[in-house]
Formats: structure tokens, sequence, C-alpha cells
């Protein structure tokens, strides 16, 4: 059978943050066994092919703040299996998303059966997933959508549920979606035994999609199709148009077809995953995967502690010390450090609303901020200058650019710099420094095989990221 695997990479970088932020939402980060989420979705998805199951093609769709993570991370992984990066030019929930990985997939296999899933899902049990995958891809059938459940260990009222009839067939009867409900009706939903936690993963064929999205929103489908139509090929990329896309309504998979299924005249099943499932929602999610100490804490980092109990402590680098604390949830990043009571982490997308008012950029970029051609950190900086550390990767460069309103200093730390200024090309050594003129086209290159490290000292009137003209960029970027 023809699979192909549809990972949907979108998010904000609320619920998480310090740790995660709006262009390092949190399936880019190592937050559990030392690798993402994303890369742990593409290693599952990898694994589903055997003798009967064949990966036609990889189908990601991503937004454009984040293609570079997603490209990064395939490469490090050192995929062979052929993928589309697709690039939403804006956020419009699921439904369009999935149109546009439907329409590819069929362009790729008529008969292409989709496993979609989302890329920041923590599963343990990777064995459990792809049996349970295999028989869903068994059942998904020209009218048959097979969305997966997750039998219920507590009343968690953060994730939505799904109703099911109780049969002896492994496939259920979908019954009715209950969105996030109270602590009080999800602990009856619960004692029921008639609910699953609704995990986001669902399998169909691409025709199914594609004709149940034209009588759900039938407008979408039209944008959406036009604007895959009027697609650029960028390199590593595939961009809908701009102008056709943001036309779109916006709805979620959920709302736009599930929840309509009966009136779409889609049979809807449901199969219970038995591998381990959690969304990491939020912090506390934490407590259900995460090795605890005797005290129920869960440390990451340098952290030391005294008769404290029940915590979830992360620190990047500096020490934490607790004395006489519970329930509490300390995450310590370079630029900002979160001190919350478990009770009320729910709350947070309001802290990241009062946050936004008078510190947007903490919400955007971390200190170390990831670029295709390596990553820059922020050491110090104040109105009129910015210390950075930069790292390009082996044998890569930043784009020929130019600056309005600032000069630089750059002294080489580590390795070997080939600089391009005002169309003279010359070397610096470890301990050598340069002046970049503001207005100067410059190009900082890295040709050798190890990592190059530099100190950039801006000056001027205004040190801020968007004062960049670039006249040549291998990455596409204007």
């Amino acid at each position: 059978m023809n699979v192909i695997p549809v990972i949907l990479c979108g998010g904000s970088g609320t619920r998480l943050w310090p740790l995660s932020r709006q262009n390092f939402p949190k399936q880019f980060i190592n937050l559990v066994d030392d690798s993402s989420l994303f890369k742990q979705s593409l290693i599952r998805v990898l694994a589903l092919e055997n003798k009967d199951f064949s990966i036609t093609k990889l189908i990601i769709v991503s937004n454009e703040n984040h293609r570079f993570l997603v490209l990064e991370q395939i490469e490090e992984l050192s995929i062979k299996k052929d993928y589309e990066i697709i690039l939403e030019p804006e956020p419009k929930n699921t439904a369009p998303a999935l149109t546009l990985a439907a329409i590819s997939a069929l362009q790729q296999k008529k008969d292409s059966v989709m496993v979609v899933i989302p890329s920041d899902h923590y599963i343990r049990n990777q064995k459990a997933f792809v049996e349970s995958i295999h028989k869903g891809i068994l059942l998904a059938t020209d009218n048959t959508m097979v969305i997966f459940g997750v039998p219920p260990s507590r009343p968690e009222p953060g994730y939505g549920y799904i109703e099911y009839s109780k049969t002896n067939n492994q496939k259920k009867d979908v019954i009715n979606f209950v969105e996030k409900p109270d602590i009080n009706l999800a602990t009856k939903m619960l004692e029921s035994g008639d609910y699953a936690w609704n995990s986001g993963m669902f399998i169909l064929t691409a025709k199914l999609w594609i004709d149940t999205i034209k009588k759900a929103n039938s407008k979408i489908y039209k944008f959406i199709d036009e604007s895959f139509k009027n697609k650029m090929n960028d390199n590593w990329f595939i961009r809908p148009d701009v102008k056709k896309f943001r036309a779109s309504p916006a709805d979620s998979i959920d709302y736009a077809v599930m929840e309509n299924a009966k009136k779409l005249n889609l049979d809807l099943k449901l199969l219970l995953l038995t591998s381990d499932w959690n969304d990491l929602g939020t912090f506390n999610s934490l407590d259900q995967i995460e090795h605890k100490d005797k005290n129920g804490n869960v440390f990451k980092g340098d952290v030391v502690s005294m008769n404290s109990n029940k915590n979830i402590v992360f620190s990047s680098k500096r020490n934490i010390s607790l004395l006489g604390v519970d329930d509490l949830i300390i995450v310590d990043s370079a630029d900002s450090i979160l001190i919350a009571n478990k009770n009320n982490i729910q709350d947070i997308k309001a802290l990241v609303s009062l946050l936004e008012k008078k510190h947007k950029h903490l919400l955007d970029e971390h200190i170390k901020v990831n670029r295709p051609w390596g990553s820059y950190s922020t050491i110090d900086f104040d109105a009129n200058f910015k210390v950075k550390r930069i790292i390009v990767k082996p044998n890569s460069k930043l784009s020929y650019q130019s600056h309005n309103f600032r000069s630089e200093h750059w002294v080489v730390v580590k390795g070997l710099a080939t600089i391009l200024c005002d169309g003279n090309l010359f070397d610096l050594h470890e301990n050598e420094s340069t002046f970049i003129k503001k207005n100067s086209k410059h190009q900082l290159i890295n040709n050798q095989n190890h990592s190059l490290e530099i100190i950039e000292i801006q000056i001027g009137e205004k040190v801020i990221e968007e004062d960049i003209t670039r006249f040549d960029d291998i990455y596409g970027r204007s």
C-alpha cells in the first residue's frame, strides 16, 4: 500500500514559554530523550515502512518562520526518503494545512493513504505505535476515516475527548467530540469508560479528504487549491501563492470535518492507541513522562534541592537551589525566568499576553537564534550597540548584505573566516579582526570543514535585525 505520512508542524510556542518561543516552538526543542519531538515524529513515521507498506514520500506542512529549523533537523537525521516541505504563508489552523498536503499527495499517487500526525506529541512505545498505525491503514477505505484515541488515565481538562460506542470490534463508532471539559465533566467521562483522549492522529485517503473538505467548506478547498496551483518551488521549499492562501477561511480539522462527520456522510471510526502518548501541552505534562527523584521533583540541569517536593525545574547554565518549596515550576533561560505554581500553569497564555505588551521580543526569539548557516547569540546590547557570538557551520556562508544604520567589528575566535567586502576577498585567522563600514557590501564565509566562531560588535544609530539589505542569498531570503 502507498503510504504518505503527513506531519503538521505549526505551533505558536506559548504554553511552554520561555523554553519555547514563537520562532522556536516546542516541537524543535530537545525536551525529552535528548531529541526534539519533531525528530521523534520523523523517526516514528519512517518506521512504518515494511514489505506491505511503502512510504512514497514524507510531507511536512510548516510555516515560513520555521522553515530552516525543519530543514536542519531533517538533515541532522540524514533521511534518505524523499520529502516535501510545504510552507504556509500564515497560520490558518489545520484544515487548510491538510488540504495542501492532500492536494500534493494526490499528485504523487492517486491511491495514497495519508497518515496524519502532529509534530509536537510524545509517544514512548514505537513498536506499539507502528502496530496501531498499520491496523488503521488497513481500515481506511474510500469513505472511512480512522481516528486514534488514547485510553484516559486521569481526568485531564486540557485535552479533547472522543465519545465512542462500546463494541468488541477493534474499530469503534465515533459518537461525539468534547473539547477541553472542566475537571468535573472530565472525571465523569473517565468513570464512564466511553471516552478517549483525542490524539490528533488519523488516517484517510487523500481523495477522501479532498471530497470531504469540498462539502464541509468549499471556500477552503477553492482558495487552497488555487494557492497550490500557483505555488513557487524554492530550493527545498514549496510556497503556495500568498494572496490565494490568505483568502482561505481558517478552521481546524476537528471543527470543519470530524464534528460534522454524519452530515458529511463520512464514516468515522476510532482505534485505541496502545502506546504511551502525551501532547506535552503544559509543563505539568512532564510529571507523567519524566524521571522523578524520591521527592517527586523533575530536574533538568544544575539543580540542588533541600526539603522541596513535586517541583519541575529547568536550569540553562547557572545553578538553581531550592529550599523548602513545593509544587513550583521554575524555568531559567538566558533572557527570562519563569516561576509558577503548578496549579496555575494553565493560565500561562494569559501571562504571555501580558508580556506581549512590554516584552514582545522575549516571546519571539531566544538569546540564541538559529539560522540556515548556523546561529548567533546576543551577549550584550544597548540603544546604540550590540555584541553577538556568531557560529557559522562548516562550508556555509551568510548572505551578501549591507546595513544602513550600523557598522560592525569582527574578531575571529575560532576557525578561519573568509571575508568578501566591497569586492575584496581576504582571510581572517584566529585573533585577527576587521571593520565593516556602514553601507559596505559584505559577506562572512566559512570554507572550512569545521565551525567558524566570531565575535561581532555592532555600533550605530540603530542596531536592529531589520537593518539588512540582501544582494545575494543561497537560502532564498529576500
